[in-house]
Order: structure tokens, then C-alpha cells, then sequence
């Protein structure tokens, strides 16, 4: 495991905190008694809070909240680690407005981040910067999002196992996506897909310029009741100067938009890691800066018996097909085509899938491999 560090002053960062709390100041207590007729104002209501902050030579904070107004039309969303002592200020503060199909948003954070699996080691690094977004809804099912975004990172640890050297940086990034999304999981019927168009572009004291296409495409068919097919097709390119270790990373089952800061708010992330699913090969089998891959998996419910009838567990038996390609430029990173076969098995618990999956490489004297997940693979 190397290691990285970083000394840090939080008096350097106490200005950040100032500002984060001169935009928390802003909201506006509601009125118990509203005048008669008053056109609706939106003002933001506290949803929920967890402030813990203390002083005892030294300052340690944190808070965690979201605030929403009356018609939702409005939302803040924050979080705020401090801890003097051992140099330590971490912040994430998003603020989304909504009108009609628009939203449009804009966040600041400073943490460390996954870069990887979140069950996984890869490599943790500190990202700070600032990103705007808008997404339109066509309809329920399907949206285009935009992202412009300023992020400098540098890297804590990486695992040994990871294949890069990562870089330290800074970039500014944009992203344009269509996105469609109208499946059903109790039906096991519909279309999970994206394409996206994004890339960076040297500026405001930026060294990465880089273009990159994305696509993901999943179709899930219903034969009966317990039994449903489901095809996913994945694939990616990048060219010029992008970070080393933000490039694609095939091999395993690669979740990494569970380790990411969108889950907490929506500013996303800008690296490159895409999820794929190769089973049969360690995690970060591949680098690269380009992939197609193809899964075909066929899943039976084993209990209960439908899956409007499902309540606290589940048990869904799967046997499937990985097979895709992985390029370094033009040049293919396997004189064979990567590929293999398994089956395995995905426990409903609560509403989250636990899956193990035992994979067979069809590659020449390769072992088979166990491997876990969390949520949907595809």
C-alpha cells in the first residue's frame, strides 16, 4: 500500500467554513400564521439535522443536514467535517433548484474520495473543487443532464494491486448525458441506458485535455413470472492527456458509482471509471482507454414464488455469459477475446441485492473466481 500526506491548516480552511455557514445563514424561518391570500414565497424548511460541534483547544464539527421548501421546488444538502487536532476539514454543500422540467444545481466539496469498488481497495485521493449542473426531464423516463465542473485531487493511498501510478492534479471537465430508465424490478421488464459526451480542456491553471464517449445499454425481458433474461451491452473511449488512473479499469465487477460523492449530493464525479462487469478476473485486470463489453444472464426466482410477493428476503438464482475487449489505444490488451461463464446467486434482503457469482474464464489455464456485489450489476 503507498501512502500519501497531506499536512493541513484549518485555520487556511476556517474561511471556507465562514462562507459555509454565511450560505446556511440565508434560509428564512416560516411564519406560524401566513397572511390570507400571500403568494407562495419559496423558502427552505429544515428537514433534518445532525450537528455535533465542540471546542476544547481545538475545533471538531460535524454536520450533516437537508433542508427543502414546502413544494420542493428548492433543496440544500450539506455535510461538514472539522477536526483541528488532526488537520482534518472535509465539506460537501449542494443547492438544487427545480422549475417545471429544469433543474439546475450547484455544489462545493472537499474530501477523500474512492476511486474504485467500494468493497474494494483502489485509490483514496482528496478532490476539491466546484460544479454547475442542469438536467431537463423529456419525461419520467428519460432526461439529459450537463455538468461543468473544477476539481484538483492529489492521492492518499493506493493499494498495491491498483495498475497506475496516480496522478495529482487539476482539471476542469464537462459532461453532457441522455439518460433512460424505465424498468421495473418487480416486473423485470424495461430499459436501463445512457450515452454520454464529456471531456476536459486546459484552463484557469488545468493540464488535462481529453475526450471521452460513454455507453451503457441494459434490456431485461420477462419469460414468466420467475424467470427473466437480461442482456447488457457496455462500452467507452478516451483520447488525449486524461489523470493515469481515471482511465477504465475492466475486470471483476466494477460498481463505481457506489463509491462516489454523488451518492451524498448530485455534483457526480469526473473520472473515468465506468462500471463494467467481467467476471472471471481480478479487479483491475485491465487498464485501458477503451472497451466494449457484452453480458447475458439468465435469472430464476427461487423464492417466493413472484416478485410482487416479495417482503423482506429473496433468493434468485443466475447463470451467465461476460465476454468484451479491451484496448490501449488501437491495440487489443488480450490476443484472445476475455470471456466467462458462471452462475451464482443474488439474496434480497431488506431491498438490497447481495450477489456471489462463481465465474470460469474461458482464457487458457485462468482460475475460476468468486466475486461479490452490491445492488444491480446491469
Amino acid at each position: 500500500m503507498k501512502s500519501f500526506h497531506r499536512p493541513l491548516s484549518i485555520t487556511r480552511a476556517l474561511p471556507a467554513l465562514l462562507f459555509f455557514f454565511l450560505l446556511f445563514s440565508c434560509v428564512t424561518a416560516v411564519r406560524a400564521e401566513e397572511e390570507l391570500g400571500e403568494p407562495y414565497r419559496p423558502r427552505l424548511e429544515t428537514e433534518y439535522i445532525i450537528p455535533v460541534i465542540y471546542y476544547d483547544g481545538s475545533l471538531y464539527a460535524l454536520l450533516y443536514g437537508r433542508m427543502s421548501s414546502v413544494l420542493r421546488d428548492r433543496e440544500l444538502q450539506f455535510f461538514l467535517w472539522a477536526d483541528q487536532e488532526a488537520g482534518v476539514f472535509n465539506y460537501v454543500l449542494g443547492y438544487t433548484r427545480h422549475n417545471y422540467k429544469w433543474s439546475t444545481g450547484i455544489n462545493l466539496y472537499s474530501m477523500p474520495v474512492s476511486v474504485g469498488p467500494v468493497w474494494a481497495s483502489g485509490v483514496w485521493e482528496n478532490q476539491t473543487g466546484i460544479s454547475f449542473l442542469a438536467a431537463y426531464r423529456r419525461t419520467n423516463e428519460t432526461r439529459f443532464t450537463f455538468r461543468l465542473q473544477w476539481e484538483k485531487f492529489f492521492p492518499y493511498f493506493v493499494a498495491s494491486s491498483f495498475p497506475e501510478d496516480p496522478d495529482e492534479g487539476a482539471l476542469l471537465g464537462w459532461e453532457v448525458k441522455a439518460v433512460k430508465d424505465n424498468f421495473s424490478f418487480l416486473a423485470q421488464k424495461g430499459t436501463r441506458a445512457y450515452i454520454s459526451l464529456g471531456g476536459a480542456f486546459p484552463f484557469l491553471n488545468t493540464g488535462y485535455q481529453y475526450l471521452k464517449v460513454e455507453e451503457d445499454w441494459r434490456r431485461y425481458y420477462p419469460l414468466n413470472r420467475r424467470v427473466s433474461a437480461i442482456f447488457s451491452l457496455r462500452g467507452g473511449k478516451i483520447w488525449g492527456d486524461y489523470p493515469s488512473h481515471r482511465g477504465f479499469f475492466i475486470g471483476g465487477i466494477q460498481q463505481a458509482n457506489m463509491s462516489g460523492l454523488g451518492n451524498l449530493v448530485n455534483q457526480g464525479t469526473l473520472w473515468a471509471l465506468a462500471d463494467s462487469t467481467l467476471r472471471g478476473y481480478p479487479l483491475f485486470r485491465f487498464s485501458s482507454d477503451g472497451f466494449l463489453l457484452g453480458n447475458l444472464e439468465l435469472r430464476a426466482l427461487l423464492y417466493p414464488s413472484s416478485y410482487y410477493e416479495l417482503r423482506f428476503f429473496g433468493l434468485i438464482g443466475t447463470v451467465f455469459v461476460d465476454a468484451g475487449q479491451v484496448y490501449k489505444g488501437s491495440q487489443a490488451l488480450s490476443a484472445g477475446l476475455p470471456a466467462a461463464w458462471g452462475a451464482g446467486l443474488k439474496f434480497f434482503i431488506g431491498g438490497l441485492l447481495v450477489g456471489v457469482d462463481y465465474a470460469v474464464p474461458m482464457e487458457q489455464g485462468a482460475m475460476p473466481r468468486w466475486h461479490i456485489s452490491l445492488g444491480e450489476v446491469f
